[in-house]
């Protein structure tokens, strides 16, 4: 019994949010369906991932567009596989500006909202898929690599000494 906790806590660790976020969602709610047929859906509590695409802050809203990506098992954007269209992000949490940044994976737990019209890249009007954020997690950035050249006192094995 206690290894099954073990192994369930050390998969949960994983998710970018606790199981009991998780468990709120509509997990019947196909990504290709949402993203097709945006309006069907209003009012559903979903987890979606991707890459954001940019940031547009205006007063305490946010909005954050997302290329949106299939889940993998622990929640995470799976970047191997095709992206499948776009949503937005809408929240009024504040946002660390180097944090959400174009190019970071974000996962969001939230309500889907009437869909909006945008412009696409042919600049046919599309409707997008539009969240109101409950909950949102992006990856932290990894530390710079080290160059291994410094100031210091001890041992330098760049150095050589």
């Amino acid at each position: 019994m206690c290894g099954l906790a073990l192994f369930l806590s050390s998969c949960a660790g994983n998710a970018p949010f606790p199981s009991s976020q998780i468990q709120s969602t509509d997990r019947s709610v196909s990504l290709d369906r949402l993203i097709e047929y945006p309006g069907d859906y209003v009012g559903k509590t979903v987890i979606l991932g991707g890459v954001i695409n940019m940031v547009e802050r205006k007063g305490i809203l946010s909005r954050i567009y997302v290329q949106s990506y299939p889940l993998g098992k622990t929640y995470h954007p799976d970047l191997h596989r095709p992206p499948k269209g776009h949503f937005m992000i809408v929240t009024d949490q504040p946002l660390r500006p180097n944090l959400y940044a174009p190019g970071r994976t974000v996962e969001v737990i939230g309500v889907v909202q009437n869909p909006q019209e945008m412009p696409n890249l042919s600049g046919q009007q599309e409707k997008i898929p539009v969240i109101r954020a409950r909950h949102l997690h992006v990856r932290t950035p990894s530390p710079p690599p080290s160059t291994g050249m410094g100031l210091g006192f001890g041992f330098m094995p760049v150095m050589g000494f």
